[in-house]
């Protein structure tokens, strides 16, 4: 499988592969000035690099490669000024981070910088951990059909799920390394835990969770790579299940590959998955109902966010799902969030039970 993985990796570098920042700081180091003059400039101008500009108005500023432009020098400066501001003015985690930067300045380490900054990662909590699906919480989720869930457990411990529960989702990935091909390829780790909680039964236990661990790599496509609408390809393997044991068991290993396109307000995803191995033992007709993909569909207007996210396994089993999101109380990380479902696999115990179901609640990403 991991060959399988590699040769896929090695064969998108071949069709996408461009220049990129390490390769032309890479020629900058050398000292040939004049070719990655050409090199950075082009990296502004067809890919925003910010941190292009930046060394493209060093350059200038001190003759590398060039005259002395003092104008030109103070134009890439405020180039890269400006993608940087921007980038940081649009992340949620903007005001925070101002609270923890006075925090750690209250701590006096300046004999030591090894050691300032360790504490300066311990204070500040700066592991890179970022959101990967939507987080969202919604205490009201109910079927709108006239069916039941599967019950859980036998005998005199089994229950009757409720069809009123509440449902969220916890999803984190973290930024191994970057750029190892020369693509400005992004290599990931991501968990996500969706949950089915019978808050409002008795015993308020957990119906069902599904436990979701991938890797992949992120490979961004720039229209200097003769494509306006195909943004960027994902590739990676994942490992989902239910976490139970015996007849409830549900579990499956996949391999999958993502295609991210953008026309206008317009945003598509398109993802195919296989299974491989023994990884249906337990489930060996999942994908008759989950089939071998998804068609989503993304349409930010506004602060509002629409998403439908469509599967068809071509035999009778499909499934739709439609998410809208809008910011509460003026803030970038605390959203409205409404979700519809209809159809198989909203859950593993249930992929083969058709749900129809309306959820409300918040989320802290979208």
């Amino acid at each position: 499988m991991i060959q399988k993985f590699l040769i896929t990796l090695l064969l998108v570098k071949l069709v996408f592969a461009s220049s990129s920042y390490e390769e032309a700081y890479s020629v900058y180091k050398s000292g040939d000035f004049k070719k990655s003059l050409q090199m950075f400039t082009k990296l502004v101008k067809e890919n925003n690099d910010n941190d292009a500009a930046y060394i493209l108005g060093y350059m200038y500023e001190h003759g590398e490669g060039t005259a002395v432009n003092l104008k030109e020098s103070q134009k890439y400066y405020k180039i890269s000024a400006h993608g940087y501001y921007y980038q940081d003015k649009v992340d949620p985690t903007r005001d925070s981070d101002k609270e923890h930067r006075k925090l750690f300045d209250n701590i006096k380490i300046k004999d030591d910088k090894e050691t300032e900054a360790t504490v300066k990662q311990y204070v500040e909590s700066l592991y890179n951990i970022k959101a990967h699906k939507a987080n969202y919480f919604l205490p009201v989720s109910t079927r709108v059909d006239n069916k039941s869930y599967a019950d859980t457990g036998t005998g005199p411990t089994a229950h009757v799920p409720l069809k009123t529960e509440t449902e969220f989702q916890v999803s984190i990935k973290y930024d191994m390394f970057t750029n190892l091909l020369g693509m400005d390829e992004i290599y990931t780790i991501a968990y996500t835990q969706l949950s089915f909680w019978q808050l409002y039964a008795e015993s308020a236990y957990f119906r069902e969770t599904n436990y979701n661990p991938e890797a992949f790599v992120t490979i961004p496509i720039h229209s200097s790579q003769g494509t306006d609408f195909l943004k960027g390809a994902r590739i990676g393997f994942a490992h989902q299940s239910n976490g139970r044991g015996g007849a409830e068991e549900r579990s499956w290993n996949y391999f999958y590959g993502t295609l991210y396109f953008q026309y206008k307000y317009l945003f598509t995803e398109l993802k195919l998955w296989s299974s491989w191995d023994s990884a249906l033992e337990y489930n060996p007709d999942l994908l008759d109902y989950l089939g071998y993909g998804h068609l989503k569909f993304t349409v930010p207007y506004k602060k509002n966010l629409f998403q439908l996210t469509l599967r068809d396994a071509f035999n009778g089993h499909h499934a739709i799902e439609l998410d809208y999101s809008y910011p509460l109380f003026g803030r970038d990380d605390f959203f409205l969030y409404l979700k519809g479902f209809s159809g198989y696999g909203e859950s593993l115990i249930d992929y083969d039970n058709k749900v129809e179901k309306v959820s409300f609640g918040f989320s802290i990403s979208r």
